[in-house]
């Protein structure tokens, strides 16, 4: 352990000037028996008879005198070196309490001069003490905070009493801390201020732990301002304490102080006694996760969300609070109906397309043995009507397998380039008829209309399904309004609605005043089989197979609907800058016509082959019947004229359509081909028969349509073969 100076030095002036005053005592002493020597001669010639008795009294006195200031001396010598080592003792006190003291103390003059500076400046700032005393004290002090401190002493001077402050000082080593700091006035008699007593304290940690904290709490209120999840605070009774901005957005209120006077209870649970049940969770378990509830947004609408939380007791457990996130998984849900909806629609579609082929070659064969039964009949028969009912049994047949394939998005379109306006304007006068005169229909069309790429038939099929379904909600009568307009998806829009792609959009739009639906059943109104009718008034496929034609169109459809105050169906299809198509007429009465050309047909379904041959020679048609591929082209070996056409079917056991065809064109090069087919489009695509230049005719067929298309194909010139398109076309999704 280093020695103390200052104690080291005070005992060697202490011994100094005990021989300082020892050695006065022996100078006094002899100055004082000189004297006497001096006065008494007598005594040194008679030393034998030398005695006290013979000095006078003033000798005497004299001795008494010195021998009294010496032992003052003495006295007061110990008096100064009590007094001196009490001085010692504060002295010591003070150095240890200076140098073990955190905080940093110094002595300045008025002027700025250093008197004194504790060891602890060497220690935090590194400046040894006379690198200290050879420098001001307002040297190391940042420029910036320089004046502040100046300030500050000259308030300390003129009051008499410092303010704490803060100001940065430099480190030996250039780098910059942070002092807290107090000044005190230190006056002489006279009541002048002369020195300051500083004592500063070091808080660089203490600053950076706070601006640490401070970052710490500005991320943490980031991320909650920030986060995509609704996060609050509420206390037992469902009052909000705290919300954040997702949640405020979720629930659609403008700013946090609407949410002051709502309650979760009444202002955001769907149903009060969910809250309840909720609550009573909480009071018996210290959090909770992924618990779906139904909320309901400021206008009213419903929200789908999953909460997780915990409760929160205060120390004296005297308050408890609930700290949620809410997440709104609405459109999560939307989606998994949505696709919940797809698998049934894919599995009946697998189930309808299966059974398409042999399901169309029965109706062929029903309906159009029925029409030969009219045109044997004749109308004057009485078995002419119930022919006619069993040709409409059969049709009704083939538009509910139509309407399976629509809905599955398996069945065949023709698209063609459309103006909207001019089809709403068509149908406006045929729909009263189908929905009743007691419904006003009235259209708004916009002008300049967007063209788009559907198939006309099955555009048509969508307004009068919805045309129906409205005239169902409306059974006392109503109104019913048909909207077109241009619409422009955005990303704003595309967040609001699932799926829904950016770009231009034609609407077509439905609406009608009935009853209207709630959420739940606007929620299922796509799918399959699902139906508010009664039993046996619907076969649940009429909005399906609009949901079906729409998507597989690259549209979108979505209903808008309020209990009392109806329904609104928003169709979208996508905006095209094409001029619309204008479809050829056909010739009227060319059935009647006779022909004479050579037709093979090649079909599997031996009723279907046998009506088809029939029709055809009914028309003067030559007619080579095949059962299949093999069968056809062994019969084309033993033909000697020419083959004019070929009518197969797309897919026969052995040998497709496409194959025979392929074979077939390499000997009669001249023969034209028709495809036929009552299978998906799956199907036919596989089998490459709708490529440019290729006839479809689907089943099930009529005489009529059968003999229009053979003739439209022999009458087809080759150029216009190279140029049609195949047909009909394919449209996915």
């Amino acid at each position: 352990m280093q020695a103390n100076p200052t104690k080291t030095n005070f005992r060697g002036l202490e011994r100094r000037e005990w021989w300082l005053w020892l050695a006065t005592v022996l100078v006094t002493l002899l100055l004082t028996f000189g004297v006497v020597s001096f006065i008494l001669p007598e005594l040194r010639a008679d030393k034998d008879m030398f005695s006290w008795s013979l000095f006078p009294q003033a000798i005497r006195g004299l001795v008494a005198i010195v021998l009294l200031f010496d032992i003052y001396a003495i006295y007061q010598q110990f008096q100064i070196q009590n007094v001196r080592r009490k001085m010692l003792e504060r002295e010591e006190l003070f150095r240890l309490i200076s140098e073990n003291a955190a905080d940093l103390i110094a002595v300045v003059s008025t002027d700025g001069r250093r008197i004194y500076n504790s060891l602890s400046y060497q220690r935090v700032l590194g400046y040894s003490p006379e690198e200290l005393q050879s420098s001001s004290s307002l040297e190391q002090i940042h420029p910036e905070d320089l004046e502040r401190v100046k300030q500050a002493g000259e308030e300390a001077r003129r009051t008499g009493i410092g303010q704490t402050i803060e100001y940065r000082i430099r480190h030996k080593d250039g780098t910059w801390l942070v002092f807290e700091s107090t000044a005190s006035v230190i006056r002489n008699n006279t009541g002048v201020a002369e020195k300051l007593v500083i004592v500063n304290r070091d808080i660089s940690e203490r600053i950076r732990a706070v601006e640490a904290l401070r970052r710490s709490e500005s991320s943490f209120r980031a991320v909650v301002e920030n986060a995509p999840y609704g996060i609050y605070r509420a206390d037992s009774k469902g009052r909000f304490l705290q919300v954040n901005p997702a949640l405020r957005n979720m629930l659609g209120y403008a700013n946090s102080e609407e949410l002051t006077g709502v309650t979760l209870e009444t202002g955001v649970f769907r149903n009060p006694t969910e809250f309840q049940r909720v609550n009573e969770l909480l009071a018996n378990v210290d959090d909770f996760k992924d618990l779906e509830v139904e909320w309901k947004k400021k206008d009213g609408a419903s929200l789908t969300v999953r909460c997780s939380g915990r409760k929160v007791e205060d120390e004296g457990k005297d308050s408890v609070y609930f700290e949620v996130f809410a997440e709104d998984i609405t459109e999560k849900r939307i989606l998994e109906r949505q696709l919940r909806m797809a698998a049934k629609m894919e599995a009946v579609g697998r189930l309808s397309g299966g059974i398409a082929h042999d399901f169309n070659n029965l109706l062929g064969v029903i309906i159009g043995y029925a029409q030969v039964l009219k045109r044997s009949l004749g109308k004057d028969s009485p078995l002419f009507e119930h022919a006619e009912e069993v040709e409409k049994a059969g049709q009704r047949a083939a538009s509910l397998t139509r309407q399976l394939l629509a809905f599955s998005r398996q069945q065949i379109l023709t698209p063609t380039v459309l103006d909207l306006n001019a089809l709403v304007t068509d149908m406006e006068k045929m729909l009263p008829r189908l929905i009743g005169e007691d419904i006003a229909v009235t259209t708004v069309l916009t002008p300049e209309l967007g063209t788009v790429k559907a198939d006309r038939g099955q555009i048509e099929q969508i307004l009068m399904n919805l045309a129906v379904n409205a005239r169902d909600a409306m059974p006392e009568g109503g109104k019913l309004g048909i909207e077109t307009g241009n619409r422009e998806f955005d990303v704003q829009y595309q967040r609001q609605h699932a799926g829904a792609k950016v770009g231009s959009y034609v609407m077509l739009s439905v609406t009608d005043s009935g009853s209207g639906m709630d959420a739940e059943t606007q929620a299922h109104i796509f799918e399959p089989f699902f139906t508010t009718k009664e039993l046996g008034k619907g076969t649940g496929l009429g909005l399906s197979m609009v949901y079906g034609v729409v998507k597989q169109s690259n549209g979108y459809i979505w209903v808008d609907s309020e209990i009392g105050k109806g329904s609104s169906f928003q169709i979208y299809l996508p905006r095209i800058q094409e001029q619309v198509t204008v479809v050829a007429s056909v010739p009227t009465g060319m059935h009647n016509l006779s022909r004479t050309e050579t037709v093979l047909l090649a079909e599997d379904s031996e009723p279907l082959r046998k009506l088809a041959e029939s029709f055809l020679e009914a028309h003067g048609f030559k007619v080579l019947s095949a059962c299949d591929g093999a069968d056809a082209l062994r019969i084309a070996d033993g033909h000697s004229g020419p083959i004019h056409l070929l009518v197969t079917d797309v897919v026969m056991p052995g040998m497709n359509g496409r194959v025979l065809g392929e074979r077939l064109l390499s000997k009669y090069r001249r023969m034209k081909i028709l495809y036929i087919s009552g299978y998906t489009d799956s199907f036919i695509a596989g089998h490459g028969v709708l490529e440019q230049g290729s006839f479809l005719l689907h089943k099930p067929f009529t005489e009529e349509a059968l003999v229009q298309k053979v003739c439209e194909v022999l009458e087809a010139k080759e150029a216009d073969l190279a140029q049609k398109p195949a047909e009909p076309l394919l449209v996915r999704n």
